[in-house]
């Protein structure tokens, strides 16, 4: 009996950390609700793990068009899509859809904001000291923000596994119990 449960404990020491092991999706740039304020010509997805070949993205404007990529490319856990010129200002959705190593799908969307200057337009606006102070906490805040929601939707899916994981070993530790003690009130 000794040994079967310390198989069991052994077995769940083993299987705990490999199921948090998946990967996910780290950052992107831009980040989830930035507002991006140069020409943008390219989007990348950097994955916490490598992914599988036919991962992709799309990205979405506020009118529902489908903006195409010229390139999809991946290197080392990274996927980037160019465009044939910069995002003209708009709101925009990425929908992306991955596969992990072991096979396992990933999806979700992140959305931005492209308000890059008009070349056209002439900026004659000086920007003073207390603009740039409040940009750069604008842009703290939002960085602070798209960290927090993307830890916290990690650290759900893992629980959830977790759960799963040491659920099912307690009902088989459970079980096992009860078979060797009804073995030996049978004999």
């Amino acid at each position: 009996m000794r040994t079967i449960l310390l198989s069991i404990l052994a077995a769940l020491f083993l299987a705990v950390p490999n199921a948090a092991a998946h990967t996910y999706l780290d950052t992107t740039n831009p980040e989830d609700g930035a507002v991006v304020t140069e020409p943008l010509q390219a989007i990348e997805l950097t994955y916490a793990g490598k992914i599988e070949v036919g991962s992709t993205f799309n990205v979405i404007s506020s009118n529902g068009e489908k903006i195409e990529t010229v390139s999809m490319d991946l290197v080392d856990g990274v996927l980037i899509g160019t465009f044939a010129s910069p995002l003209p200002n708009d709101d925009y959705t990425v929908e992306w859809n991955s596969i992990s190593e072991d096979g396992h799908p990933l999806s979700g969307q992140f959305s931005f904001t492209v308000d890059a200057p008009v070349a056209e337009e002439p900026v004659d606006e000086e920007v003073t000291e207390v603009d740039k102070e409040q940009a750069e906490v604008n842009e703290t805040a939002d960085n602070d923000t798209a960290e927090t929601t993307v830890a916290a939707e990690e650290e759900t899916s893992n629980n959830t596994l977790l759960y799963i994981v040491g659920a099912l070993l307690l009902l088989i530790i459970i079980v096992s119990v009860f078979t060797i003690a009804r073995r030996k009130n049978i004999k």
